[in-house]
């Protein structure tokens, strides 16, 4: 037995401390699913319109993604290890994922098991959990995938044993690596079970296999949007709840593998812009909803659907951070010496390859909910590449460069009006509103540059407060501001908001004016003038209508 225990230590150590790199993990890892997807739909079974391929892409991504950083994190947490020296082997790992539709259809002669959850109620999972799935029907949970289920949990119980010669880290990592397996493979019934214990309509113990179905196999619009087919209609929804589990799970590894490279690229996210496109998007959503009242109907996938789309813009704009930050390597040198490449966190190639991630994920996600959005959040991104990096660096321009930023942000207002309409676009959307947006992004958005004066000087960029200097600069982004307010009540054609948009414009004008406050706390000040008039807007213009 110690031989055996030896030589499977001395078969791993081949494979720890060898590291991968995040570009070749991405790109191993998408194209493992997609063997596994072309095996399931294009070798055992017919074929399918690509709406549904991706689903089933997606689906599996997320599905085995969640799993496998819930098990790395417990295997390098009871090794003892960053999670870095475990990358390789659990790059060979990913080959396991082929083995339940190879298995399969081994067994059936061609086919593959439909079905990838356990499910059931409370009693029923923890029969199984306690039985180690052992009275499952046998469409419940694939021949092959139980296989590789005991076969993981056998694997790595093995692999913590032979690198610590502990058997109470091995009793407990092979249970929490069991757990994990479990919970993913009873994601729907857990999440149902939540969903119900706040609904309150029904009792958890009374919980059965066909309301964990309806919940989740229902085609009951999300927003404006439709998805008529009932056999898909349970991963659609699935996905919506695990994308946000999945971000959160890939965020703990990052953290876990580097806290000072995590910390850094934390504290470069530039909290403001995070805020103002979130705000972005919600103002979008919020007028689509006025205008499509009859699609805004909340339930817990269209919840879940504008929520995956926040983190999909979010996504977008970390990834647009980048190519800027990797271009304005001398101006930040100057203005903002804090920034992850200024102290040295991360080097150039890992900061590039964390911006090829995120782009990735941005529209990854969006994929999850349509391609419509895939296309939008890639026009934001391109805008926001011609913006910053050369051959075009668009932000050397004075005005240009806001329109350019104006139009990028016109998008993620899109996003959001669009999720509402659904089919219609941005078609009931008033040509008023877009120019009048366009024309306060366009005057507003250089607030951000009174910070970089110095740097962009010195590199020639031609910002406002380059060109006019800080205090002649101030004055016009002021003035484009007041005039945003005072031609919200033309354009809108809501007169009552004359002196409300006097009030607010010019206390608006006064705060970009006082230099006293600081640039980088100016879009603070500016930010609450504009939310408390947007609430008034509302009401007064949308408010009067409903009555």
């Amino acid at each position: 037995m110690r031989k055996f225990f030896l030589s499977i230590e001395q078969f791993l150590g081949g494979f720890l401390e060898q590291k991968v790199g995040i570009l070749s993990w991405l790109l191993g890892f998408s194209g493992i699913i997609a063997l596994r997807v072309f095996i399931e739909f294009f070798l055992a079974s017919k074929a399918l319109p690509i709406e549904l391929i991706i689903i089933e892409y997606v689906h599996n991504f997320l599905f085995f993604a969640i799993t496998l950083i819930f098990i790395w994190l417990i295997v390098s947490f009871f090794l003892g290890i960053n999670p870095q020296k475990l990358s390789k082997l659990f790059f060979w790992i990913l080959w396991g994922i082929l083995l339940p539709p190879l298995l399969d259809m081994l067994k059936t002669g061609g086919e593959v098991f439909w079905s990838f959850y356990i499910i059931g109620g409370p009693k029923f999972l923890t029969v199984q959990y306690l039985t180690f799935l052992s009275d499952l029907p046998s469409g419940i949970v694939y021949f092959g995938t139980k296989i590789l289920f005991v076969s993981t949990v056998i694997f790595f119980g093995l692999l913590v044993f032979s690198q610590t010669r502990n058997w109470l880290k091995t009793i407990c990592s092979t249970l929490l690596v069991y757990l994990a397996l479990f919970a993913m493979g009873a994601a729907p019934s857990l999440i149902s079970f939540g969903y119900y214990f706040f609904d309150k309509t029904k009792k958890l113990s009374e919980i059965q296999p066909h309301q964990v179905v309806q919940l989740f196999a229902s085609s009951t619009s999300i927003f404006g949007l439709r998805f008529e087919n009932l056999e898909y209609s349970f991963p659609y929804n699935v996905q919506l709840l695990l994308f946000p589990l999945f971000l959160l799970s890939l965020t703990w590894l990052f953290f876990v593998l580097d806290r000072r490279k995590f910390l850094a690229v934390l504290k470069n996210s530039r909290p403001p812009q995070l805020i103002y496109h979130t705000g972005l998007f919600l103002v979008g959503l919020g007028l689509g909803g006025w205008i499509y009242r009859e699609n805004f109907t909340l339930s817990l996938f269209s919840v879940f659907a504008a929520l995956d789309l926040i983190f999909c813009v979010l996504l977008a704009w970390a990834a647009s951070v980048v190519p800027n930050d990797l271009a304005d390597m001398q101006v930040d040198d100057i203005s903002n010496p804090e920034r992850p490449l200024q102290i040295g966190a991360v080097s150039k190639e890992e900061y590039q390859a964390l911006g090829l991630v995120l782009f990735f994920l941005s529209l990854f996600g969006a994929l999850l909910i349509s391609v419509k959005f895939v296309a939008l959040l890639f026009m934001y991104q391109f805008l926001g590449f011609v913006y910053s990096a050369w051959p075009y660096r668009l932000k050397r321009f004075l005005f240009i460069a806001s329109f350019v930023s104006a139009v990028a942000s016109l998008t993620i207002f899109f996003i959001g009006f669009t999720l509402v309409s659904g089919d219609q676009n941005i078609q009931g959307l008033s040509w008023r509103i877009i120019f009048l947006l366009l024309f306060c992004y366009t005057f507003s958005l250089p607030i951000k540059d009174f910070k970089d004066i110095a740097g962009d000087a010195k590199c020639g960029i031609k910002t406002v407060p380059v060109v006019f200097g800080e205090e002649k600069g101030r004055l016009i982004v002021a003035s484009g501001i007041f005039a945003s307010f005072v031609l919200s009540v033309f354009l809108l054609r809501e007169y009552q908001l004359f002196w409300w948009a006097i009030l607010f414009g010019s206390s608006a004008f006064f705060i970009m004016l006082n230099k006293k406050i600081h640039p980088r706390r100016v879009f603070w000040w500016i930010l609450a003038v504009v939310s408390i008039y947007g609430l008034i807007l509302v009401k007064v213009a949308f408010g009067l209508r409903l009555s």
